[in-house]
């Protein structure tokens, strides 16, 4: 019997998102490539966030062997999933890599391993192990985008990933793409711009099929509300239809804040047992949302988040807001203005990062025209490329602003006695919903570790003294292209 190997890896000594309990969820993405696979093949799944799948001592794997070694990755793991695949292929054992990264940079991944698969692997993966087996293995391989009828009684092996693993959560697929176009986010080239929506019954067999065995689901979809009337009516059924199976099942989800105006929707979400809901705020300057292209926010009117937050926390759902910070309007007054916001809104959760350019964005693409991104020795310095690192020159802010920012913010937010207060106001605040107000204070527990990381990295940047050198070859290089365009306007007749 042939052996599979199917790796997540994680570099050594990252802090980020996959320390927060609630998303450090099993790779459903890698269960199912496991239930794909023929069955005289013996599959294996490593996750790096819970084991190692090379000796850091050695350099060699520490999985016995395999015939075939599968790789997933996002830019900030792609070095160590490099690493992982060097390593596999000194034994002599071929490597396919896919995710985002390889979406990507298909071109770099296949100097590193023998076959590259772009967008989502899940349409072609018995053609892949088709191709293995008769040894004709392609270099790339394009999966395209999945139709979500693929999905329809389709489930990953959430068995064998919680026997292994003993993981509290798991999350489930309910729709993929994106028709916005924020200007850092990287899913529209992954997943695309048209959204896909998984038939409804599907999904509500699959809840009741894993009802009650873990401590929560997470919706990984990226935003499962308010891209048309239709898609709206289409998820309000998924909750009503969980209230009439009697599917009540602690979970959460990534959404837009323009749900706060759709009473009914949340009414049957709080009812499902919804425990609160994701949302990207990133920024309280207009200008900064106009330059992300921030577009949903911005028809909301940063105004009206007050109003937005108070609605959906009104339903008994905690309001998990997400932050950005290094965008070219912010200032040093912008982390005193965001506390406020934070403790006048009464927002329960806010996780707060430094905004990332991430491969291939239109603010990667940006940033590399002005010649402002440092952090570029490639593949090594992927491993920054996480919203707890800065790659880039900032515009308004110097580094010191930026540390004594964070810090700041951490003191007035995320110290332990003002989480304590928060806490205790949202089991009053958040309609006596225990599970809610419980999910809020263990977000934000976790989330202290986080930040702190968040600042010690530019603390280490810092001493390093690799920002104030590449501010200066920015400052050079600017005041050189503005003597070239002041040299051609002086020439011009």
């Amino acid at each position: 019997m042939k052996k599979l190997v199917l790796i997540n890896p994680h570099p050594m000594g990252n802090v980020g998102e996959e320390n927060v309990s609630v998303l450090n969820q099993m790779p459903v993405n890698l269960g199912y490539l496991k239930v794909l696979t023929p069955g005289n093949w013996q599959v294996d799944i490593i996750d790096e966030t819970q084991e190692y799948a090379i000796d850091e001592n050695t350099g060699d794997i520490t999985f016995g062997g395999a015939d075939l070694v599968g790789i997933t990755s996002v830019s900030y793991q792609a070095d160590r999933a490099y690493k992982i695949a060097t390593a596999c292929r000194k034994r002599g054992i071929p490597v396919i890599m896919g995710g985002i990264h390889a979406t990507s940079n298909p071109d770099e991944a296949a100097k590193y391993v023998d076959s590259v698969v772009i967008r989502e692997g899940i349409t072609l993966w018995s053609t892949i192990i088709d191709d293995f087996e008769k040894g004709r293995l392609r270099k790339r391989y394009d999966g395209g985008l999945t139709p979500m009828e693929i999905y329809c009684n389709l489930s990953p092996d959430r068995k064998f990933l919680k026997d292994k693993y003993k993981y509290r959560y798991s999350g489930i697929i309910t729709t993929a793409g994106c028709p916005f176009a924020c200007e850092f986010c990287s899913v529209p080239q992954f997943q695309g711009q048209k959204y896909r929506e998984r038939p409804v019954d599907d999904i509500l067999n699959e809840f009741e099929s894993i009802k009650g065995q873990y401590r929560g689901l997470i919706l990984t979809d990226e935003n499962f509300y308010g891209h048309s009337k239709k898609s709206n009516e289409r998820v309000r059924t998924l909750f009503k239809g969980m209230v009439e199976r009697g599917i009540y099942q602690n979970w959460f989800g990534f959404t837009s804040l323009n749900i706060y105006k759709d009473d009914e929707t949340l009414e049957y979400m709080a009812k499902s047992g919804c425990v609160g809901v994701l949302i990207g705020i990133e920024s309280i300057e207009e200008e900064s949302l106009k330059s992300m292209n921030k577009n949903v926010n911005l028809k909301i009117s940063v105004e009206n988040y007050y109003e937005a937050i108070a609605n959906i926390r009104k339903h008994g759902l905690a309001v998990w807001g997400t932050m950005v910070f290094g965008n070219d309007a912010d200032t040093s007054g912008t982390f005193e203005r965001v506390a406020d916001f934070i403790l006048d809104s009464h927002i329960d959760i806010m996780t707060c990062g430094i905004l990332c350019p991430f491969i291939n964005t239109p603010l990667y693409h940006r940033l590399n025209r002005e010649n402002r991104l440092f952090r570029t020795h490639f593949p090594e310095d992927w491993k920054y490329y996480t919203s707890h690192h800065l790659t880039y020159v900032l515009k308004k802010l110097t580094l010191d602003e930026m540390i004594e920012g964070f810090q700041y913010l951490y003191d007035r937010i995320f110290a332990t006695e003002v989480l304590r207060k928060r806490f205790h106001r949202a089991k009053d605040e958040l309609n006596n919903n225990m599970n809610a107000a419980m999910f809020a204070f263990r977000v934000n527990l976790d989330w202290q570790n986080v930040y702190q990381h968040l600042i010690q990295n530019l603390k280490d940047l810092q001493t390093s003294g690799d920002y104030e050198a590449a501010l200066k070859c920015y400052v050079d290089t600017d005041k050189q292209g503005k003597g070239k365009k002041l040299a051609s306007i002086e020439a011009a007749p």
